[in-house]
């Protein structure tokens, strides 16, 4: 039979992990080092993966909303694959932020309100993709469905953005 854990011992065992991972020599680097090759980095490069996700999404919502309508949405359907860079540069720096302060961030509410409106983003961009290109071929008009995508997309960028800039200040 398997052990039950309370929600007490979960919640300490949990705090437990953060600590532990806090705690890590690379994590106390990142965290105190104070050379421009630590956290100033990581930051740095986390602020450029999202300027990249996002920038490219709104670039792409506002295209499928008119915005730029000249720019056909041909030309577009590479810059996807750039935002699943700007993603993985944002995941990798991501992790290393949280491993500084893991103690703090883990227990965050905002965090994993910021991290469930990343993913939804994330569906929404490939359903947006779907949406344009699914059948292969680059799409000349914009789907209804299009539409409705892009300003989820917005909204959900805006979110996750502003979850991101209030954990700095809850």
């Amino acid at each position: 039979c398997g052990s039950t854990f309370s929600t007490e011992e979960v919640g300490d065992r949990m705090m437990e992990f953060l600590q532990w991972l806090e705690d890590l020599r690379f994590s106390a680097w990142i965290r105190e080092s104070g050379s421009i090759w630590s956290y100033p980095l990581v930051l740095t490069l986390h602020t450029v993966g999202l300027g990249i996700v996002v920038g490219i999404s709104c670039a792409v919502d506002l295209r499928i909303l008119g915005v730029g309508s000249r720019v056909p949405l041909s030309a577009l359907r590479g810059m996807f694959r750039v935002m699943v860079y700007g993603f993985a540069l944002n995941a990798i720096t991501g992790v290393l932020l949280f491993m500084a302060a893991a103690s703090h961030t883990g227990v965050q509410k905002v965090f994993y309100v910021k991290l469930v409106l990343i993913a939804l983003a994330l569906v929404v961009a490939a359903r947006t993709k779907a949406a344009l290109y699914g059948r292969g071929e680059s799409a000349q008009s914009v789907p209804s469905d299009a539409r409705t995508l892009a300003i989820a997309s917005l909204v959900l960028w805006v979110a996750a953005t502003t979850a991101g800039r209030l954990m700095a200040y809850l």
